[in-house]
């Protein structure tokens, strides 16, 4: 692979494994450092990839390993402060939507947490990240079935807590 296309798919891949990184390990800075660490992985392994699949679908798995390895190293997580969960919001909103939207956003964290490994997974791929179920089966080399299972499990699960909550309103068909 020339040093250019390597440059461009990091270009067009870091913020998308930068997102990752943060909604997994949720402390800001260690995203930072894993993101970097992965495409220093990419970099230096770059001649180990054997096209037998695209070449996004092999530095997924590549961030999704080490994201894993380095949140097992730092098993004390902090959560993200508040400078990062400001990070989100809009300064041209009422207080009373800001508060909305920053309860939302904490209790979103919360039910993610609270996925099985399988479904967070898959949420967070599908959900920050925008990839297609198709593509998530490749990286997790799982069968599109299960994928689709896992995403709707956890979307149900997401829903039901919402609700429950009151920060989501259900809509009744008449």
């Amino acid at each position: 692979m020339e040093r250019s296309e390597l440059n461009l798919l990091i270009q067009k891949n870091y913020k998308k494994i930068f997102l990752l990184s943060v909604k997994m390990l949720k402390n800001y800075e260690d995203a930072e450092d894993a993101t970097q660490e992965i495409f220093m992985k990419v970099y230096q392994n770059i001649d180990k990839f054997k096209q037998e699949s695209k070449l996004f679908t092999w530095l997924y798995r590549i961030a999704l390993n080490h994201i894993y390895n380095f949140s097992n190293k730092k098993r004390n997580v902090k959560n993200l402060n508040e400078k990062n969960q400001n990070f989100y919001i809009r300064t041209n909103e009422t207080p009373e939507k800001v508060l909305y939207e920053k309860e939302l956003y904490n209790k979103l964290n919360e039910i993610i947490e609270e996925l099985s490994p399988k479904q967070k997974e898959v949420f967070l791929l599908r959900y920050y990240n925008g990839l297609k179920f198709d593509e998530i089966a490749k990286i997790l080399k799982k069968s599109l079935g299960t994928i689709k299972s896992n995403y709707f499990f956890a979307m149900q699960k997401i829903k039901k807590e919402l609700e429950k909550e009151q920060l989501l309103e259900t809509k009744e068909v008449s």
